[in-house]
């Protein structure tokens, strides 16, 4: 198909997701990656499947791609360092407790299963994720961003962007060819905090350049072309440095958070998000490969089988978390079920994991079961015990 006849039959089947989702108050992303399944191999065919789905339609892809650097961007743009600082201890421990436990415990069902280190070491990484998009719109909905549970878990989601982003930088070094493992990842976390220290130097004159211009140029439309052309600079120079553009994307938003325009870009860039950013979400779905999860064959029952231990785990892991935060006032599960929707971030670890070879189309259907199941779960649960809580 065409790409003007494809492009507006998967953004409606996206909305269409969207929709259903916001009516029974679950976040948008599971619409979007439910649409790709609609558009994909398994009923109307418009864009392939399996491992062919990532890059499968090319312009689609590019497009896609556009859209997962400006969802890193705004990400980062959401980023406030300076929050974390009256909870920085308690966020710290939540966000490190939260990332080792799913590690250790995804890691351990996937070394369970037979599978490669590097795989099981991806799917561990992609467990430690939290989506600040997907819990701050929760929060937000239950009034609960400004209390204490509501300030630690947006601070630990934070850090865990950052850490979580090294972590992916490590691992992608895992497939640098003709090198030791160790010493390539090592390098791999080297540069990415290397480049976002120099991003984030670099964006300070950048954002007084931006002000000058925009000033200069009095159009409207000048601070919007002058961040979406920088955000994707800096995603193209961390592709070229060998580390994700999403590294880039995301440090070039962190760069933004102190521009005295930022609800201005924010709002500019609203429409680029919803425009772009379902695209990525829908050949994600197209690209999972649901006869891997077959409970008839044997191969699928031990991927479903796997599938939901990873989901056990996944939301446990979070959970387990909470109570190494050191605030016994808090109300931990309130705090463990709002770090527990992987969301949009995780899918990030496993579109990467897929690209690099780090994981196979099994491994990322089982993944993706997780990653949905959390996405779902943790705002129901977070609903319930923040009612709970009174």
């Amino acid at each position: 198909m065409k790409l003007h006849l494809l492009l507006p039959a998967v953004l409606l089947a996206a909305v269409a997701g969207q929709a259903v989702m916001r009516r029974l108050r679950l976040p948008a992303v599971v619409g979007e990656i439910a649409a790709g399944f609609v558009v994909g191999p398994y009923v109307l065919g418009l864009v392939p499947g399996g491992e062919a789905g990532p890059a499968g339609h090319g312009a689609i892809q590019e497009l896609a791609q556009i859209g997962l650097c400006v969802l890193l961007f705004r990400v980062g743009l959401e980023t406030r360092l300076s929050q974390l600082r009256p909870v920085a201890a308690s966020a710290t421990r939540l966000a490190l407790a939260g990332m080792v436990v799913p590690f250790a415990l995804g890691w351990g069902v996937m070394w369970a299963f037979g599978v490669t280190s590097s795989a099981a070491l991806l799917v561990g990484a992609a467990l430690t994720a939290t989506s600040i998009g997907v819990t701050v719109s929760v929060l937000a909905e239950l009034d609960a961003e400004a209390s204490p549970e509501g300030t630690v878990i947006v601070g630990a989601a934070i850090l865990d962007d950052v850490l979580g982003l090294v972590l992916l930088a490590a691992l992608v070094g895992l497939t640098t060819p003709g090198a030791s493992p160790v010493r390539a990842s090592a390098w791999a976390v080297l540069q990415a905090l290397a480049f976002l220290a120099a991003a984030l130097a670099v964006g300070r004159p950048v954002v007084s350049a931006t002000l000058a211009l925009t000033r200069w140029s009095r159009s409207p439309a000048t601070l919007l072309v002058l961040v979406f052309g920088y955000l994707l600079l800096l995603a193209a120079a961390a592709k070229a440095v060998g580390l994700g553009m999403i590294l880039g994307a995301y440090a070039a938003g962190i760069a933004f958070t102190r521009h005295p325009d930022r609800a201005r870009i924010e709002d500019q860039l609203a429409p680029l998000v919803d425009l772009l950013t379902p695209l990525f979400f829908v050949m994600i779905g197209a690209s999972i490969e649901l006869g891997g999860l077959d409970p008839l064959t044997a191969a699928g029952r031990s991927n479903l089988f796997a599938g939901l231990l990873l989901l056990v785990v996944a939301g446990f892991g979070k959970l387990f978390a909470a109570w190494f935060m050191g605030r016994p006032e808090l109300d931990r599960w309130v705090v463990g079920s709002g770090m527990m929707p992987r969301g949009e971030v995780g899918f990030v670890f496993a579109q990467v994991g897929v690209a690099g070879g780090l994981i196979g189309s099994a491994q990322f259907a089982s993944l993706s079961l997780a990653l949905i199941g959390t996405t779902v779960a943790g705002p129901v649960l977070l609903r319930v015990f923040w009612r709970r809580r009174g």
